[in-house]
């Protein structure tokens, strides 16, 4: 059986030839693909195409466009999780200008576990990412619509009782909540004074969330043209852009699991860590919403 492959393209630059080229891309992939394999979300500044597809990209088909089209470029990227690759390429004139790939970790390997969930309106309610440090003590990242903070979870093996500290905007522990799991009541204490964070222990947790950002976030507060795309997705599906946003290709497919009007949730915790992620819905989410 062939692999299956998740890739998209963007196509930006001259308006007027953006049209011409959807045009005849449209013509070039329906000779070589069913319907339901490309998925168009097109944009006044960029064309976007979802495909999943097997056996590989069809690069032929771009590369060709490309070069009738030489002053369009054209930004691939591509997930194949059953050979655990990703990678992404630029086309323009029909050559491979830059390219890059990298191996994806696996879930039984060393990828740490993420819980992304966004509402109905397209707003972040909660995008987390953590691993298990040790024996009782759980670390991470997590970010909301409109603010962000590192994480640290203690729980005894065993135990009902938990603990959450959270920081706030700087690298230093300001807040806990103390509680129990099977009570849902948890109590939040301001940190007087905040606790410091060794700085190697910071430093991993920063990698840790620029990693998991670069992978599902987009800012509203970058270049407006390296954004441009996203915002444009955003308009079409009708959402509201926040501070921070999910990138549209992770909501894509987000979208296609999910049922009409119904919240969009993506997790890769297992059953016997799904409380964690509650407990900071229940906490640190809850404390910031609007």
């Amino acid at each position: 059986m062939s692999l299956l492959i998740h890739a998209t393209v963007t196509v930006t630059g001259e308006k007027d030839a953006l049209g011409a080229c959807e045009s005849r891309l449209r013509r070039l992939l329906s000779s070589q693909f069913l319907k339901d394999e490309v998925t168009e979300h097109h944009g006044q500044e960029a064309l976007c195409y979802d495909l999943k597809i097997e056996g590989g990209i069809p690069f032929p088909v771009f590369a060709q466009a490309s070069q009738e089209f030489p002053g369009l470029a054209f930004d691939a990227e591509w997930v194949n999780v059953a050979a655990g690759e990703k990678g992404r390429a630029t086309l323009v004139n029909g050559l491979v200008t830059g390219q890059a790939s990298e191996r994806v970790a696996t879930r039984a390997g060393d990828e740490h576990p993420v819980h992304v969930q966004v509402a109905p309106d397209g707003r972040l309610t909660l995008a987390l990412t953590l691993f298990r440090a040790t024996r009782d003590e759980w670390r991470g990242y997590a970010l909301t619509a409109a603010r962000d903070a590192l994480v640290r979870v203690v729980r005894p093996p065993e135990s009902d009782a938990v603990e959450l500290y959270a920081t706030d905007g700087g690298p230093e522990w300001a807040w806990v909540w103390r509680g129990a799991l099977s009570s849902r009541i948890f109590i939040r204490d301001e940190l007087r004074p905040p606790i410091e964070i060794d700085e190697p222990l910071f430093r991993e947790l920063d990698v840790l969330a620029r990693d998991f950002v670069a992978d599902w976030v987009w800012f509203a507060a970058a270049r407006r043209e390296d954004i441009a795309v996203e915002r444009e997705r955003y308009a079409r599906y009708g959402y509201t852009v926040s501070s921070a946003n999910v990138r549209s290709a992770r909501l894509h497919r987000m979208r296609a699991d999910a049922g009409e009007g119904r919240p969009l949730v993506h997790s890769t915790l297992r059953a016997d860590e799904q409380w964690a992620g509650d407990l900071v819905r229940a906490t640190w989410a809850a404390a910031h919403e609007a």
